[in-house]
């Protein structure tokens, strides 16, 4: 079975985040996606727990969300923490954009995660990630997955639109679930 690791802020989860899940599933290029919604060094992060409320709002069958708490105090995530989850969730393939693909060589240990699983790539914007990989990761280029589809929307723009009436990045739940609850 292809379980499959899908990491990120999701602040907030956006349809674009839920649109590649749903891809992955429906096209089977995996059997199972978990969600995992990570702390960061970036600014105005909502609570997690808020987020995976956001996250619960949205998931359909073959989808959980995890709990990073579980395996991180500090809700952080490094190469030690996917080892945990990988262990335990037995997961073989790891989802990120392009732009966390420029950051991968960053974690301790990288080379595990190359060696360990299937990564799939969600190209953004102008970035050619076979290029990059070429050049880059040449010896691992077979455990990469480009997915070319584009995704309209990121957590930026979703937040950027709460000003609106209408959000296009958002599910209608999340959208209600941002609003009664005041965030953002």
């Amino acid at each position: 079975m292809k379980k499959c690791l899908f990491v990120g802020s999701f602040n907030p989860i956006t349809l674009a985040h839920f649109n590649i899940a749903l891809d992955l599933l429906e096209n089977k290029m995996v059997d199972y996606l978990y969600f995992l919604p990570v702390n960061s060094n970036k600014n105005n992060l909502i609570d997690i727990k808020q987020r995976q409320k956001m996250i619960n709002l949205i998931l359909k069958n073959k989808m959980e969300v995890l709990d990073i708490m579980n395996y991180s105090p500090d809700g952080l995530f490094d190469t030690n923490i996917l080892q945990k989850i990988s262990f335990q969730k037995k997961i073989t393939h790891i989802v990120m954009g392009s732009d966390l693909l420029l950051n991968l060589t960053s974690y301790l240990n990288y080379e595990d995660i190359l060696k360990n699983f299937t990564i799939i790539v969600i190209k953004r914007l102008d970035f050619n990630v076979l290029e990059y990989l070429e050049k880059n990761f040449l010896e691992y280029k077979e455990k990469f997955i480009i997915i070319v589809k584009e995704y309209d929307g990121s957590s930026s723009l979703a937040k950027k639109a709460l000003q609106n009436k209408e959000n296009k990045y958002l599910n209608k739940e999340v959208l209600e679930y941002i609003k009664k609850n005041n965030l953002y």
